[in-house]
Parts: C-alpha cells; sequence; structure tokens
C-alpha cells in the first residue's frame, strides 16, 4: 500500500515539474510573428510569404528574423525609435534559443522612421557594427520609393546571406586591402617627399651660371613698371549633403542589451 503511494506520489511529482517546465518555455516563446504589420503595408499574400521565409531563415540558423511596422512608433517609446524597437523586442521576449538571439527591423510611418535592432552574441558575431551599415542599403532604397514587399523581402535574403556565412566562419566585414593601401600609398609620398627636399638641397649648391647670382648687394633697377595681364577667378562648388539623398539618413545605435542603426526613409 505505502509502496503504491510513493508512486503515486512520484508521478504527481513529475507531472508537476512537467508542467512548469512547459510553462516556462512559453513565456520565453517570442509573442509575435516574424512578420507583423500592424502599419498594413502589405496585403495578405505577401504578409504570409515574408512570414514563411523569415521563419525559414530563422528556424535553420537560429537567429530569429523579424519585420514591425507601426503607424507610430511613440506609442510605445516617446521620441526615440530605437528604443521603442528594442523595447518591443524585450516585451514580447523575441528572438530564438535560450540567450534570444535576433534581429528585428522596424518601420513607423507617421514620420518615416526607422531602426535596427540587433541581440544575443549570435546576432551580433553576425550583424556587426559594419555589416549593419552594409545591410541597410539593401532595403533602405525600396522603402524610399514605398516598394515596402520588395525592401522587406531584400532584407530577409541579406540576413539569410549573412547568417550563412557567419554560420561558415567568415561573417560579413570591411575589407583590409583598402585601408592597407592608403598606407602604402602615404609611406611612398612621404618618401618622396624627403627624396625631394634632399634632391633640391643638392641642387641649390651647384655652381651658379651668371654672375647675378654672386652679388651681394641687390640689384637696383632705373625704372619699374607694372602692366595689368588678366585677372583669374576661382570657383568652388557646394556638395549637396548626403543625409538628404532618396535613401534617407541614418546613425549608429547601442542599448536594450544589443546595438543597431535608425534613421529616415
Amino acid at each position: 500500500m505505502k509502496k503504491g503511494i510513493r508512486c503515486l506520489l512520484l508521478a504527481f511529482m513529475m507531472l508537476f515539474m512537467f508542467c512548469v517546465s512547459v510553462a516556462a518555455a512559453e513565456q520565453t516563446e517570442a509573442q509575435l510573428y516574424y512578420v507583423t504589420d500592424a502599419a498594413g503595408l502589405l496585403d495578405e499574400n505577401e504578409n504570409m510569404q515574408l512570414e514563411k521565409m523569415a521563419e525559414t531563415v530563422s528556424q535553420k540558423y537560429g537567429v530569429g528574423v523579424y519585420i514591425v511596422t507601426l503607424e507610430d512608433y511613440q506609442d510605445v517609446y516617446p521620441n526615440d525609435v530605437y528604443k521603442a524597437t528594442y523595447t518591443i523586442y524585450h516585451n514580447f521576449t523575441m528572438g530564438e534559443g535560450p540567450n534570444r538571439d535576433g534581429i528585428m527591423l522596424l518601420l513607423s510611418m507617421s514620420d518615416r522612421d526607422w531602426a535596427m535592432f540587433c541581440y544575443g552574441s549570435r546576432s551580433e558575431y553576425t550583424f556587426n557594427k559594419y555589416g549593419q551599415q552594409k545591410l541597410e542599403k539593401v532595403f533602405l532604397d525600396n522603402f524610399g520609393e514605398n516598394d515596402w514587399y520588395g525592401g522587406f523581402e531584400d532584407y530577409i535574403k541579406e540576413c539569410s546571406s549573412y547568417l550563412e556565412k557567419a554560420a561558415a566562419g567568415k561573417p560579413v566585414r570591411a575589407s583590409l586591402l583598402f585601408p592597407g593601401l592608403i598606407v602604402v600609398g602615404l609611406s611612398l609620398l612621404a618618401t618622396l617627399v624627403i627624396v625631394a627636399v634632399i634632391w633640391q638641397k643638392m641642387v641649390s649648391v651647384e655652381a651658379k651660371v651668371t654672375a647675378n647670382a654672386y652679388v651681394s648687394e641687390p640689384l637696383q633697377l632705373t625704372e619699374q613698371t607694372d602692366h595689368f595681364t588678366h585677372k583669374t577667378t576661382s570657383k568652388r562648388k557646394i556638395e549637396r549633403d548626403s543625409g538628404s539623398s532618396s535613401g534617407g539618413s541614418s546613425h549608429s545605435e547601442s542599448g536594450g542589451g544589443g546595438s543597431g542603426r535608425s534613421g529616415k526613409f
């Protein structure tokens, strides 16, 4: 009898522990879809296609790839679209795996603001500052022309490419070739300047070919006349501010336990 009671209690405890673990798992799962189009930029078919694409990439590499659109980010966090983005990410427990790795792109339509937030060691290894800056160029041109589906599709595909390279141990990084060429070029230029200075000094000690070079007193002219020959006018082109281009503007951000970028489109 006692043995049966002990078995029953053991079974009850195991069942209780299982329920607790399931509840904890549910609490850590993302509470939003991969594509949340609250601003209504996409039709139903476009939303479904992007959702499927993002889900496939996210589950393949263990880094959530998310899209969120809002009418006005200030409904979430006032005066800072980047903080609004990571507030959504954390409040809705976004991300894949125990470390909640993920990348989120947010569009706010009222003032055409956007932000991107990367969270988790795997995500930030894949999307470093250089990678984030390069990534934004893929979708900002689409958004500048109100091509929402095209921009989101390019974003997901580029994220997939970044994640594939990172998984192979070759994440997207800035090339060292160009800075190296600059260093070599500056070194050569400095060498040429030094050689030119030495050569000029050597030329200055050569024998003079006219007697005037050896006259100690300044030469006195009996007549001096100035003749106006021409006038030179120079013009300087004022370059256009790059931040005012159709591609929008952006800058790096940090906070919320991760990093990202934000700007206008």
